[in-house]
């Protein structure tokens, strides 16, 4: 399939994809296939899928490959596979990216991943940059990383981490996808800071609908990321109305997208949480704003 990185070289409009986690419930794979092969991803201008890694470095990596195998063979569309540091050694990633590669992969989303503990120590890559310079010497992989707009939420100085954005350039990076947020103004800074320090790999920004009143107290906790005023009070104000948020949750998520594709993005990366209803209802109106607009970046 093709390497991310060449996608974005080549596409003059935004490049636009989604996120996908293997499903921990029974028969859950073969839900999210047939959601899958329900939408029509060409025509929708899809033009990669990222399947998460376990979260704590789990041995789910059967099913991330798996699934990532599954998007390029039944599905036509370039898949991202995802890779943490947390629990791997040498001779484990050696073995993982040799089995990635036998699949047909050749894109990988290198990420430090959640630690176990608070007292776990990774030897071989404590930095997601660590990870991402092995993967390049291997030599067989586009590699792209995570971006935080608003600081990540192990580090105590809140805003984007200019140096550590320019070591995984350095190492090998060569596109980076954002933390989810939901106040444009903290990615155009982060823009800003990125045009400033000569840091000049596409990024696409990634955006969460809010579709439950949980999901977003679960999501400001672990990721840190602000709620506006505005979001707040459609929270508040269809929290006991699961259907009403998670249409305004859509809404909300798709004026930001809009705004940000007016303002020239590189790609939006949709965090659409294995959810059938997001999938089949925005990214068609995104495509649609895409084509309507004839928007390039």
């Amino acid at each position: 399939m093709t390497k991310i990185v060449e996608i974005y070289k080549t596409k003059p409009a935004p490049v636009l994809s989604f996120e996908v986690f293997p499903p921990k419930k029974e028969g859950g794979i073969e839900s999210l296939y047939k959601t899958l092969g329900e939408l029509d991803l060409k025509h929708v201008g899809v033009d990669y899928i990222s399947v998460t890694y376990g979260a704590g470095g789990s041995d789910n990596h059967e099913k991330t490959r798996e699934i990532a195998s599954y998007i390029q063979k039944n599905c036509d569309i370039t898949a991202l596979h995802n890779l943490t540091g947390v629990n791997q050694t040498p001779k484990l990633l050696k073995e993982n990216l040799a089995e990635i590669k036998l699949a047909g992969i050749e894109n990988i989303f290198a990420l430090r991943g959640d630690l176990p503990s608070s007292d776990y120590v990774n030897e071989y890559y404590p930095y997601a940059k660590d990870l991402i310079q092995e993967i390049k010497q291997d030599g067989r992989f586009s590699v792209g990383a995570a971006i935080y707009p608003e600081g990540h939420v192990d580090n105590p100085i809140t805003g984007i981490s200019v140096n550590g954005v320019k070591e995984k350039v350095i190492y090998g990076t060569e596109f980076l996808i954002s933390q989810l947020f939901f106040d444009n103004s903290v990615f155009y800074n982060m823009q800003e800071a990125l045009k400033e320090n000569y840091i000049k790999v596409p990024v696409s920004a990634g955006i969460l609908p809010i579709i439950s009143r949980a999901q977003v107290e679960r999501i400001t906790y672990m990721i840190g990321s602000s709620l506006p005023a505005r979001l707040t009070k459609i929270v508040h104000k269809y929290g006991d109305h699961p259907e009403a948020l998670q249409e305004a949750g859509m809404e909300y998520a798709l004026q930001q997208i809009y705004d940000l594709l007016d303002h020239g993005v590189d790609g939006i990366h949709l965090y659409a949480m294995n959810q059938p209803k997001v999938l089949k209802t925005m990214l068609p109106k995104i495509n649609e704003y895409i084509q309507s607009k004839k928007l390039t970046r």
